[in-house]
């Protein structure tokens, strides 16, 4: 085999391994095939005490990303709904990241409020004031200010500032919890990945655009799309698979979550180890899950960060961010990245992708099948439905210390 050459000083190591292993199936024309073939009972899809039991485990007590880094700039505060309950995240002047419930103390009203129906973004400030009496919150949560305070006889300001839920961020990311509790380490929940991301420059990326929109499916149907590669040659025959070996991707595994590397056409019979990212992406297209529901996918310029929430048994909340590098974020690259935009997610994305989906949950809903198989070429797709029931069980809990 021959040697990665790329910078050993550099590297994670566990990168370099998983490059290896993907140059040795490229050279030799292998696929890394499962144990076993299994199957998800379709219940997991449709039934709403399955739902909530995720509501109550994975979404209620894992960090979840909530966006990217690049999102936030120091004295800014960004609204985030996507778990189900209201959050604001902040990023006060010494860059540091924290969220709240975004419920005034007074009353209950929102502090950060979305306009129209774009998808949320941050909104520069210098403190967070309530738009029914004005009560004022620091970036850090602070009550700073109220209006005739001399009225609330009493009432100790201290017990009034907001209330903090556990957020960090590490590898571009910013994960937050719904529920108060302890803070934790967003590094030791990635369990390494941080470092393939940090490698990979994704804190240096920019934002281009942001959808947020629901679609009748549940959020599983969506991840398992992003899971395995068995179906690029048929769903995506017209779109991307001309850019694509069939079904060779090699994974390793975090935790967790999953670092997969999807063989491009490139990289058959031709292997030349890549020294940097855009050689990296080049050959492969670098897909990482962040359990439970978050994927990165590294296009050969740019990066899709979608977020898979959950607000029905049978919908999926689809918020994709597109990460572009900031020496090609200039005005003279928007018309490259609209058609790029365009191209990956209302085709691709909505009319391949989340269509099968839905198509799915519709054929589930009719009972015609009790269960969704999965051979071995979608082993991941298994080992992610079991970290949802070990999750579910308590059996397997996030690494945050």
């Amino acid at each position: 085999m021959t040697e990665l050459a790329i910078a050993k000083d550099t590297v994670p190591a566990t990168l370099a391994q998983l490059i290896s292993r993907f140059e040795t199936v490229c050279r030799d024309g292998t696929r890394e095939l499962g144990d076993e073939a299994g199957s998800v009972p379709a219940a997991h899809y449709i039934d709403r005490a399955h739902w909530q039991a995720e509501q109550d485990s994975l979404f209620a007590h894992w960090p979840i990303v909530a966006g990217h880094s690049a999102e936030l700039t120091p004295g800014s505060a960004l609204p985030f709904d996507a778990l189900g309950v209201p959050i604001v995240i902040t990023r006060s002047a010494d860059g540091r990241v924290r969220a709240f419930f975004n419920v005034c103390r007074h009353r209950g009203m929102a502090l950060v409020t979305s306009k129209g129906t774009a998808p949320p973004k941050a909104t520069p400030c210098k403190a967070l004031v309530c738009p029914y009496h004005g009560w004022t919150y620091e970036l850090d949560g602070h009550l700073r200010h109220r209006l005739h305070a001399e009225t609330f006889d009493g009432i100790d300001p201290a017990t009034l500032n907001l209330v903090e839920l556990p957020c960090d961020e590490a590898g571009g990311l910013v994960f937050v919890k719904r529920t108060p509790g302890p803070a934790f380490s967003a590094a030791a929940f990635l369990q390494g990945l941080d470092q393939h991301m940090q490698w990979m420059g994704l804190a240096d990326m920019k934002v281009y655009r942001k959808v947020d929109h629901v679609y009748r499916a549940n959020w599983k149907l969506t991840a398992d799309a992003f899971l395995e590669g068995y179906h690029i040659r048929v769903l995506h025959r017209d779109t991307i698979y001309p850019f694509f070996a069939d079904a060779i991707t090699v994974n390793l595994r975090a935790g967790p979550h999953q670092d997969s590397l999807v063989a491009r056409r490139a990289a058959i019979g031709g292997f030349e180890p890549p020294r940097d990212r855009a050689a990296l992406c080049k050959l492969s297209t670098p897909t990482q899950l962040i359990f439970p529901n978050t994927f990165l996918i590294w296009h050969p310029d740019y990066v899709s960060l979608i977020g898979m929430f959950s607000p029905a048994p049978d919908e999926v909340r689809w918020v994709h961010t597109m990460l572009i590098p900031p020496e090609r974020s200039g005005e003279d690259w928007g018309a490259h990245w609209e058609k790029t935009f365009n191209l990956i997610e209302k085709t691709v994305f909505q009319q391949e992708d989340i269509a099968t989906a839905m198509a799915i949950q519709k054929g589930l809903a009719s009972g015609a099948n009790t269960g969704l198989i999965a051979g071995r070429l979608e082993s991941e797709l298994l080992r992610f439905h079991r970290g949802v029931d070990a999750a579910i069980a308590g059996s397997l809990t996030p690494a945050v210390r």
